[in-house]
């Protein structure tokens, strides 16, 4: 059963002509020390994590809240952005230009290890062959007494496959290349945390109640998934199959998303 949800979602910025620019500096905040709102209840924070902004929901125990507070932050960050005359970018990967990059932190990348659900092993730290490339995740954090590998696992079927037609822009390509492999994860101590998802379903409420429903339903599945099965899910999300992602859907009657 899914007992709460929160997420940290990390998002990029671009100024009126259109180029990234690295935040490095310019937010304030922290992984140990994030920044608190003002005017909010504890648990709605922002921080910096590398070039990007990433900001943190209090966990929710239901989908009308969760919804709710993703778009406080999602407007939140724009009023942050801008009154430094920048807007909220949609990539979920981009290539700095390297004078964007000369900040210290710029070449910080997050040293807590994740792991795979299905081979049981430490993630190895990704290398990219473009040295400029950073990356944008969109994390589910969710608590329940579900055991942690077949909660991950099952979210790989309900969430990751789909995700696979559904995010499929050349930034969201560009990052799975590198973050977002088929059971990465986090454990927690009220669950685990999910790292398979850019951020592509921050900037729409339809695909907010999504991922809530999605995981929720991962939560409850009693089904089985074959060691074939198993194997096609990760097929499907690491390289991107978009058939193999819609046989997976239409065996396990998987709900997409409808956007406007």
């Amino acid at each position: 059963m899914l007992n709460s949800i929160g997420t940290d979602l990390e998002v990029f910025a671009k100024n009126k002509q259109g180029n990234h620019i690295a935040l490095c500096g310019k937010i304030g905040g922290t992984k140990e020390q994030p920044k608190q709102l003002k005017g909010y209840p504890a648990g709605f924070m922002v921080q910096e994590d590398n070039v990007s902004l990433e900001f943190n929901i209090p966990p929710c125990t239901d989908r009308p809240h969760f919804v709710h507070y993703v778009g406080i932050m999602r407007e939140e960050v724009k009023k942050i952005l801008t009154g430094m005359a920048l807007e909220l970018s949609t990539n979920a990967s981009m290539s700095f230009d390297t004078q964007e990059l000369t900040h210290p932190n710029a070449l910080v990348f997050g040293c807590e290890p994740d792991y795979d659900a299905w081979s049981m092993k430490e993630n190895r730290k990704p290398v990219a062959e473009d040295k400029n490339l950073r990356t944008c995740g969109g994390h589910v954090h969710v608590g329940t007494n579900v055991d942690m590998v077949k909660g991950i696992r099952h979210m790989d079927l309900f969430l990751g496959v789909p995700s696979v037609i559904i995010d499929d822009s050349p930034s969201s390509v560009a990052r799975r290349t590198l973050y977002g492999k088929a059971g990465a994860m986090r454990p927690k101590p009220y669950g685990f945390e999910y790292r398979v998802l850019s951020n592509f379903w921050m900037f729409n409420d339809e695909l907010v109640k999504w991922v809530y429903n999605q995981t929720d339903k991962a939560m409850r599945f009693t089904g089985n998934i074959s060691e074939e099965v198993g194997h096609r899910i990760q097929t499907c999300i690491n390289t991107g199959d978009k058939e193999m992602a819609k046989e997976i859907i239409n065996q396990y009657e998987i709900n997409l998303p409808v956007v406007a």
